[in-house]
C-alpha cells in the first residue's frame, strides 16, 4: 500500500508539474530541479511513516513568480520588432528638435546680422548730418594712476590749436614734453601698458599731438592687449580737446561698433554725443545715440552714465 501510495503521489505530482511549470514562467533546469525537491519530500513523508529519522524537508511554500532577465515576453522576432519601432520612434523626435533647433538659430543669426546693418547705418547717417550743445566727459584715469579708474566726469572739452601747425624746434613745449613723467618699472616693461599711460599723462597736460602719436592705431600696434578699447576711447577724447571732432567721433563709434563688449565701449558711444554735440548735429541725431546706449547696455550703465544719460535725454528733449 505504501509502495501505491508513493506511486500514487509520484504520478499526481508528475502529472500536475508540466501545468505548473508553464505557468511558473522559470527555464527547464529550474522547473526539473523544483520536481526533484518534491519527489525527496514525498520520500522523506513515507519514510517518517515507516519509523525512519526525520529529515527536514528542502521545499516550503512556492518559491515567488520572477520574470528571467532575458526571456522574452512573446516570440523574439515580435519582440525584437517592438523594440526597433521604439527606437526608430526616438530617432524620429530627436531628428525633429534638432532640424527646429538648427531653424532657430538661423533666425537668430538674420536678425542680428540685420540689427548690426541697421546700427551701422543710422550711426553713418548721425556722421553725415550738420549740430548742437552737450556737456563733456573726462577720460577714465589710466591703470597705474593716483586716483585709480575712475568713472568720467562733467567737463568741457579744452580747445587748443593742433600743434600740428606750430614749429618742431619749441624749447618752452619740449620743456613741458620732458616735464611728462614716463612710466616706470612695471609700466615700462609692457609696451602697450607704458604707450596708454604715458600717452593718457601726455592728454592731461595738453600736449595732444604727442598723447595722439602714442596712442594712434593702438589696437594694430597692441591687438591683443587689455587695454585696447581704453586707448582707443582717450585717442577720441584727445582729438576732441584738440578741435578735431569730426576725427574723435569716428574714433569714438570704430570703437563702440568694433569692440561692443570692450571695457569702454558705452562711454565712447556717450563721448559720441559730445562729439556730435560739438559738430553741432541736430538734437534727434545725438537722441539717437543716448537711445542706442540705453538699448545696448541698460543695466551695464555705471550710475555716473545713466545719470548722464538721463541729463543728456532731458537737455535734448528725447522721447
Amino acid at each position: 500500500m505504501r509502495r501505491l501510495g508513493l506511486a500514487l503521489v509520484a504520478g499526481v505530482l508528475l502529472a500536475g508539474a508540466p501545468a505548473a511549470a508553464q505557468n511558473t514562467g522559470y527555464p527547464l533546469d529550474a522547473r526539473v530541479t523544483q520536481l526533484e525537491k518534491r519527489m525527496n519530500t514525498v520520500e522523506r513523508v513515507l519514510t517518517r511513516q515507516n519509523g525512519g529519522p526525520l529529515v527536514q524537508p528542502e521545499i516550503g511554500p512556492a518559491d515567488p513568480t520572477t520574470a528571467v532577465a532575458g526571456t522574452p515576453a512573446t516570440a523574439p522576432l515580435a519582440d525584437l520588432d517592438a523594440r526597433v519601432a521604439v527606437i526608430e520612434r526616438a530617432t524620429q523626435g530627436l531628428t525633429n528638435r534638432v532640424e527646429t533647433a538648427e531653424h532657430r538659430l538661423g533666425q537668430l543669426e538674420a536678425d542680428f546680422a540685420a540689427y548690426r546693418r541697421a546700427t551701422d547705418a543710422r550711426l553713418a547717417q548721425l556722421e553725415a548730418r550738420p549740430a548742437a550743445t552737450t556737456p563733456t566727459t573726462a577720460a577714465p584715469l589710466a591703470p597705474g594712476e593716483a586716483d585709480g579708474d575712475t568713472p568720467p566726469s562733467a567737463t568741457p572739452p579744452r580747445t587748443a590749436t593742433p600743434t600740428k601747425t606750430r614749429p618742431a624746434a619749441d624749447p618752452e613745449r619740449a620743456d613741458r614734453v620732458a616735464a611728462v613723467a614716463k612710466p616706470t618699472g612695471a609700466d615700462a616693461a609692457d609696451k602697450g601698458l607704458y604707450a596708454y599711460n604715458y600717452g593718457y599723462r601726455l592728454w592731461k597736460a595738453g600736449l595732444y599731438p604727442e598723447a595722439e602719436a602714442q596712442l594712434d592705431k593702438f589696437d594694430t600696434r597692441f591687438p591683443k592687449h587689455r587695454l585696447v578699447s581704453r586707448a582707443r576711447n582717450v585717442l577720441g577724447l584727445v582729438l576732441l580737446d584738440d578741435n578735431r571732432p569730426k576725427d574723435a567721433a569716428q574714433e569714438f563709434y570704430d570703437n563702440y561698433s568694433k569692440l561692443p563688449d570692450g571695457d569702454r565701449a558705452s562711454e565712447s558711444l556717450l563721448n559720441l554725443a559730445r562729439a556730435l554735440t560739438v559738430m553741432k548735429r541736430p538734437a534727434a541725431d545725438i537722441c539717437q545715440v543716448y537711445k542706442e546706449v540705453g538699448e545696448v547696455y541698460g543695466d551695464k550703465l555705471t550710475p555716473a552714465q545713466k545719470a548722464d544719460v538721463t541729463r543728456g535725454r532731458a537737455t535734448y528733449k528725447c522721447k
